[in-house]
């Protein structure tokens, strides 16, 4: 057992302090809290640690507002206050963004830190003793830890958790809830959509038990059973369509589309506000465009646009969007983003580049195409701080300047954070 004093958080569910010159990283740790260790591996020059023992707790430090954490792993840091939150996420931004010299980082804009989620992923666990859980995996293990009381997840959401659950434990043999791996709820009001993913393919007793609870819960628009990839039954009750930002948008189930309404409204606003509203002259390039609502929200401001997608479903989406708005100066194109280098849609000006990559950020293809179309200005919308890092060296070395960043703490109680950077040549 060793005691150490913890200095800062990581990127990460980590805490930071020192033991004998070497870096301790200690899950749930806050900042000035005296704490008692065990070191539970050791490195070169680091070492893991579990906390023991809080012998003077941080005046950074609350107590979890939700009675889940820390065994539920869908937060890392109810542990801290709101606030001490984003000046640790803004901490690391400054120190992740320093060696770019941009001009402006603009402070982290807070959000509602509950409510938030309109999307949730639930896996499915029969204890011995017949217990249905509902909720995520604990950290680092296969435990499912129960979802019940979530302050995160928006109150549809939980009502139809609640839904769920009582419908997996009505069944005396717990078939179903023994053959279901996940559950996924999305909730874009007015819209409810539920897929259920199932380890084989349901018997017929199985799809009955689903068409009434469907018919038993009318807040659902849209329920889809799955298994192995194959679609098994699909239920749809008309709803009145989702809108946001003042506008009709569809979202499919299997789409990407961003957890948070609120943070995603400031996210687009503000890129409205980056790529001035007078019209440029060129193309728009916008790679993993999801649904297509950026691309389209800023068609105006180009002579053409094109947005680039590779899921099938978000594609599709997008070109649903488009219908809606009535637009003629986009076009979608269903293919990987490496894949659009060297073809019509990258002739001309390029006057904008937009990107929202996955976690893994862009590929070396994606990296080599964009430095030989040398568009005006990138945009670049990250879910992950470490490959933003990583791409806006290289992108800096094609003749940028990182010229401002804005970020937005899209998960509260979470190490999460949504980063948008704009380059210009």
């Amino acid at each position: 057992m060793e005691t150490i004093t913890i200095e800062k958080m990581t990127y990460g569910i980590d805490a930071l302090g020192h033991l004998n010159g070497k870096v301790v990283f200690v899950p749930y740790g806050a900042p000035r809290d005296k704490a008692e260790v065990d070191i539970l591996e050791q490195k070169t020059d680091y070492a893991r640690a579990s906390l023991t023992r809080i012998v003077e707790p941080s005046p950074h430090r609350q107590l979890s507002p939700c009675p889940n954490f820390p065994e539920c792993g869908g937060c890392h840091w109810l542990h801290l206050f709101p606030e001490v939150q984003r000046q640790e996420k803004e901490a690391y931004l400054n120190f992740l963004v320093k060696p770019f010299a941009p001009r402006k980082v603009y402070p982290i804009e807070g959000l509602a830190d509950t409510r938030y989620r309109n999307k949730m992923e639930l896996k499915v666990q029969c204890r011995e003793d017949g217990t249905v859980v509902l909720g995520n995996y604990k950290y680092r293990t296969h435990d499912v830890v129960s979802l019940k009381g979530c302050i995160v997840q928006c109150a549809p959401n939980m009502a139809m958790y609640e839904a769920f659950r009582a419908f997996l434990e009505a069944d005396p043999e717990r078939k179903i809830a023994k053959n279901t791996l996940e559950i996924m709820v999305r909730t874009l009001p007015p819209q409810q959509q539920a897929l259920i993913t199932l380890r084989e393919a349901p018997d017929e007793a199985a799809l009955e038990a689903f068409r009434n609870f469907f018919n038993d819960n009318a807040s659902l628009g849209r329920l889809e059973i799955v298994a192995q990839n194959t679609s098994y039954l699909t239920l749809m009750r008309e709803q009145e369509p989702f809108t946001f930002m003042k506008r009709q948008w569809t979202v499919s189930p299997r789409a990407f589309f961003q957890n948070n309404l609120e943070g995603s409204e400031a996210i687009l606003y503000t890129l409205l506000t980056v790529h001035e509203a007078v019209p440029q002259k060129g193309k728009l390039l916008d790679l993993y465009c999801g649904v297509g609502i950026q691309t389209l929200l800023l068609e105006n401001r180009f002579e053409e646009t094109v947005g680039v997608e590779c899921n099938d479903d978000s594609y599709q989406d997008a070109l649903r969007n488009q219908k809606i708005k009535g637009s003629n100066r986009t076009r979608f194109v269903c293919r990987k983003a490496e894949a659009i280098f060297g073809t019509p849609f990258t002739k001309g000006v390029i006057a904008a580049l937009h990107v929202n990559p996955p976690r893994t950020g862009l590929s070396q293809r994606v990296l080599r195409g964009m430095s030989g179309i040398k568009p005006k200005k990138i945009t670049y919308l990250s879910c992950n701080p470490m490959t933003f890092r990583r791409d806006a060296q290289a992108i800096t070395r094609m003749g940028y300047r990182l010229e401002q960043v804005h970020a937005f703490d899209l998960f509260p109680g979470t190490y999460h954070l949504e980063i948008l950077g704009t380059f210009v040549r």
